[in-house]
């Protein structure tokens, strides 16, 4: 999971850090039940500062991610924020498959749904089938995913974003100065 550069085609403009991950099958279909996950969520995909719409969150993930699900193994190129969301994704999912059992037995049954985000079960069970059979091998995927959430390159990733922050602010400011001319 190495960072890589990639340049964008504006001249003059920044390089954009990207990470390319390399997962086995099992990893990569982890990495698709916690973007389904994330992006099943309202509001998901909405930046908290500016209430708009991101612009490459993880939506654009699962155009390249699922073609490669029944492969070997899956490669994916992130941006920063992308894998600052998908580990606080991963997070997320960690802590729904951790108590999956446990509402399982509380909705046998019924057609009560085990989870909040509209539908998880289905995708949790079609990527992972020995779920349906047994319920607690969700405990066992929670452990693989905690261990996936470690590999990723979260502290960078989060690094990049306040460097970036601190540019576009820095690059704003610069803006308003340039427009003050009375006040030179």
């Amino acid at each position: 999971m190495a960072p890589t550069k990639h340049w964008p085609h504006r001249p003059g403009s920044n390089p954009v850090t990207r990470f390319s991950l390399h997962l086995p099958r099992h990893q990569a279909r982890l990495v698709a039940l916690a973007v389904h996950y994330h992006l099943a969520r309202p509001g998901s995909e909405l930046d908290a500062e500016t209430m708009a719409p991101y612009q490459h969150g993880l939506a654009e993930v699962p155009a390249a991610l699922e073609p490669q699900l029944d492969a070997e193994a899956a490669s994916l190129e992130l941006n920063a924020l992308q894998v600052t969301l998908l580990g606080t994704a991963l997070s997320s999912v960690i802590s729904e498959l951790k108590m999956y059992s446990l509402f399982d037995t509380m909705a046998r049954g019924s057609g009560r749904p085990r989870s909040t985000a509209p539908g998880f079960d289905d995708r949790l069970r079609s990527l992972f089938p020995q779920v349906a059979a047994d319920p607690s091998y969700a405990s066992q995927l929670a452990e693989e995913m905690t261990m996936l959430r470690r590999q990723l390159p979260s502290a960078r990733a989060r690094q990049l974003l306040e460097e970036e922050r601190r540019a576009a602010q820095e690059a704003a400011r610069r803006w308003r100065k340039r427009w003050r001319f009375w006040k030179r």
